[in-house]
């Protein structure tokens, strides 16, 4: 027994020692992302069905609650990498922030406009406030978008909130008379309904970008590359194998029932795209707004990468194993 009981301690040993090697030899990077929703999950699938170890990576994940804190956390070095709003990316760039986006998540914009039960035209918003995550969130931008595509930019109130919890306890408590987001986090019995789905408006619209620091992307670009190769992985992890998105889901969106679940899922299969691609359309309608438009998409978006994967098929495979 006594000799059992050694061998197992040794074998014990060893699978520790393995293991931590293995650890050893991967590059550990810091990955931030700004969003509980939809735009997220190809993040989670990735780190869950470890599609970044493939590629030789430790990424630690990170939820920051506004794309323009991961931006900021980007550009102060305290991120390799992070998925958060386009127009953040861009708005940093166009301010001389030497990062660039390497992906995107979505090029239509999902949100829909969740209204009080009182609300039924847009005309009713006037005089009421709006609420966002953050100033210079994807949610801020859309509703900005929203507001002067009728009319309404000087005349509704936008107010930020800090994240989507708290949009929701705001909505909860009639702070706000509505909100532009993915879903609503309200509890079961608080009314609301939704006013306009915005893919309806049929523009197309960056949702979120994968960026990094130029410098990091000169002195690493097969983590880089591993970074956009394990994401994409990740999306089609969603795709094919359902009951494990679903769970993963659930572990990081905060989301408890199955409704909601089922419905972030939904989202994320029809939403997020299969091609990782930034497309020269989706950014054109934020550079647009901004009054930018005419600057050339190579000064935001490096597609290098997304390419060489398209011309491999690499994407193509990924869901043929389904």
């Amino acid at each position: 027994m006594g000799a059992i009981k050694r061998t197992l301690l040794i074998l014990s040993v060893l699978l520790f020692l393995v293991s931590h090697a293995g650890a050893a030899g991967l590059r550990k990077i810091t990955f931030g992302y700004s969003s509980i929703g939809s735009m997220a999950t190809g993040v989670w699938m990735a780190k869950e069905a470890g599609a970044f170890e493939r590629y030789g990576i430790q990424a630690d994940l990170i939820y920051i609650s506004s794309g323009p804190v991961v931006v900021q956390a980007l550009i102060g070095g305290d991120l390799h990498g992070g998925s958060g709003a386009s127009n953040a990316v861009i708005n940093a760039i166009l301010g001389g922030a030497q990062i660039v986006a390497v992906g995107g998540t979505a090029n239509r914009p999902y949100h829909r406009l969740w209204v009080q039960p009182e609300i039924n035209r847009l005309e009713d918003l006037r005089g009421k406030t709006l609420g966002v995550t953050r100033f210079g969130a994807i949610t801020d931008n859309l509703s900005r978008i929203l507001l002067r595509k009728n009319g309404l930019e000087n005349v509704v109130n936008v107010r930020q909130m800090g994240g989507t919890p708290e949009v929701g306890a705001a909505f909860q408590q009639k702070v706000i008379a509505g909100a532009v987001t993915s879903e609503l986090r309200v509890g079961p019995n608080v009314p609301a309904k939704i006013l306009l789905n915005l893919v309806d408006l049929g523009i197309p619209y960056s949702m979120n970008m994968i960026a990094v620091s130029r410098d990091y992307y000169r002195r690493n670009p097969e983590t880089v590359e591993g970074m956009v190769r394990a994401y994409t992985e990740g999306v089609a992890a969603i795709n094919n194998q359902k009951d494990r998105a679903l769970k993963v889901i659930a572990k990081y969106s905060r989301l408890t029932d199955a409704k909601s679940i089922e419905e972030h899922y939904r989202d994320s299969v029809t939403y997020l795209e299969r091609l990782p691609r930034a497309e020269p359309e989706a950014i054109s309608t934020i550079l647009e707004f901004m009054g930018k438009g005419g600057i050339p998409l190579e000064t935001f978006v490096d597609n290098t990468i997304v390419d060489r994967m398209v011309r491999e098929g690499f994407i193509d495979n990924l869901y043929k194993k389904r």
